[in-house]
């Protein structure tokens, strides 16, 4: 591959907002079909392991994977800056994001952020770009308590 054209970049970032409001919207399955069939997703394990630890191989394992989100109120996946870069069979790309989660707790509920970044790799597939390799690496956390959610209002998370 010699480069990434304009309609690359674009469709390169797509795919990483697309799979930042599955994440949100609790759609495994639409996260699962991001990547080829092989296609893998790599963990980490706060607070013991910040940087891809869990490797899950396969579109079954990345959408059982993504069941962990089920544990919070709600997400908020920002996807804040990225960079791609063409390689002999595709694209490779570095995606710096915030990961919010809200989760439940006896004083109330916090908002544990994620300051993280992806390493990613990626094939043209014949229905676009496709992820073969996400690896996710956490910079640092934080937790806020929050006071009003609609998920208060609501009574759900969503």
């Amino acid at each position: 591959m010699t480069g990434l054209d304009a309609a690359d970049l674009t469709a390169l970032r797509a795919l990483s907002e697309t799979y930042a409001a599955a994440a949100d919207d609790r759609d495994a399955a639409a996260i699962g079909a991001l990547f080829v069939p092989d296609g893998v997703l790599v963990v980490p394990e706060p607070p013991a392991h910040l940087g891809p630890h869990v490797p899950h191989v396969g579109r079954a394992a990345v959408v059982a994977a993504l069941g962990a989100l089920a544990g919070t109120l709600a997400t908020t996946h920002v996807v804040a800056g990225a960079r791609y870069l063409p390689t002999s069979t595709g694209a490779r790309g570095r995606v710096r994001g915030t990961a919010h989660h809200l989760l439940p707790g006896r004083d109330g509920p916090s908002d544990v952020v994620w300051f993280l970044h992806y390493d990613d790799e990626y094939a043209r597939t014949g229905e676009g770009w496709a992820f073969t390799r996400r690896a996710v690496t956490v910079n640092w956390i934080e937790r806020h308590r929050v006071s009003v959610t609609r998920a208060d209002e609501e009574g759900t998370g969503r």
